[in-house]
């Protein structure tokens, strides 16, 4: 019996994030993979995945691209799989070129969303995008096969010539464990413990939004909209969960902080998100930060949770108004109150979008269904 081709998944610092696409791939190719992080190694040994480290910077400048580069350019000539497969944005755009560098045969790049690069208008965002196109255009040219998540993203950078239409395609998101994200998970002691431990009464209505919190993500206009609901619908709670971003150039001011613990329940960074959106009623992402799929509404949808979101890229390819939720204008906090409010307030309507969406996650964004369409590419690389 022939050996199975290898393929690399190259990405960042969370590339485990991908392990249990790897799972599903495992039965056809020889899987490895390659992150900037030394610490999630041992996952990767606990599941027999070869894991390779290399160093990279999070922050963009020549030298430390340079470098980034030169590091990919020694790990894949060292390993030389017959596939890469590359993920984020920096490794998209190196991984790529390093791998086209070194001779592998066959090269893939999965952009998982263009973020606040082609979106802000500050200058120094205006710059690193004069800088990154013509990287991202290389890279893709370099490619056998450029994925995005949402026909948005590939219709722009088809547009502006960035990636060859013959090489394009959308495999939509990152996929979602449809069985590990289902209420069937929980027991009721288990739900009304997490309710105790957070202090929800049995009477109210959970509204959830998790997020890396910064401004894009849409956290000052959840912020507002809690406050507002005080007045009108105190049976109604807002809940946060994720923590701060201070990396990022929109990052929450000090007093952004204290008014955002004044208004929602922030929870912070947590590991249990599963169990918190068991026992949520509405699940909540008013971002305008240039998504590719929010693996938070998956998520979301795949425990039957009527979804509120923007009419954004990436965000309307999991939302349809009417069927599983509603879309809302970008930075509208009285479209986001209407919402919530909407919905809330009709227990038939939260069922009927609820339904909607485990259905849309069962039948278009299980991790089977997403895995397979990456293998349907990896089979057609291969062939060549």
């Amino acid at each position: 019996m022939p050996d199975k081709p290898r393929v690399l998944i190259v990405a960042g610092p969370d590339v485990d994030a991908r392990i249990e696409l790897m799972k599903l791939l495992s039965s056809e190719f020889a899987m490895e993979a390659a992150g900037s992080s030394k610490e999630i190694a041992a996952k990767f040994e606990k599941t027999g995945f070869p894991y390779h480290y290399y160093e990279m910077e999070r922050t963009a400048t020549p030298l430390n691209d340079l470098k980034t580069r030169k590091n990919l350019e020694a790990l894949l000539a060292k390993v030389r799989p017959d596939l890469v497969h590359t993920f984020d944005t920096k490794p998209c755009v190196w991984g790529r070129i390093a791998a086209a560098k070194v001779g592998i045969p066959a090269i893939m790049g999965t952009i998982t969303g263009l973020g606040t690069l082609f979106t802000d208008t500050d200058i120094k965002t205006r710059i690193i995008r004069l800088l990154y196109t013509p990287l991202q255009k290389k890279a893709c040219g370099v490619s056998h096969a450029t994925v995005f998540y949402n026909h948005d993203d590939m219709d722009d950078f088809i547009r502006m010539g960035v990636v060859p239409p013959k090489t394009a395609s959308v495999i939509p998101g990152s996929g979602v464990q449809t069985e590990r994200f289902s209420v069937d998970k929980f027991t009721q002691e288990e739900q009304d413990k997490l309710r105790t431990e957070i202090g929800i009464q049995p009477d109210e209505i959970v509204v959830t939004m998790i997020t890396r919190v910064f401004r894009a993500k849409g956290v000052m206009e959840y912020v507002e909209t809690a406050n507002r609901l005080k007045q009108t619908h105190p049976k109604v709670r807002l809940v946060l969960v994720g923590g701060l971003d201070t990396d990022v150039l929109d990052r929450l001011t000090d007093t952004e902080v204290e008014q955002m613990k004044q208004a929602v329940t922030w929870l912070g960074s947590r590991k249990d998100v599963a169990a918190i959106l068991s026992i949520s009623h509405i699940g909540v992402l008013p971002t305008y930060y240039r998504e590719g799929i929010p693996r938070v509404l998956l998520e979301s949808a795949s425990f039957g949770l009527p979804l509120i979101t923007t009419d954004t890229p990436g965000c309307k390819e999991v939302v349809k108004t009417g069927n599983n939720g509603i879309l809302i204008p970008p930075r509208s906090v009285d479209a986001l109150q209407k919402a919530i409010i909407e919905i809330a307030d009709n227990p038939a309507l939260r069922q009927l979008y609820g339904e909607a969406s485990r259905q849309r996650a069962l039948n278009e964004f299980a991790l089977p269904i997403i895995a397979e369409k990456n293998a349907e590419v990896y089979r057609r690389l291969l062939k060549r």
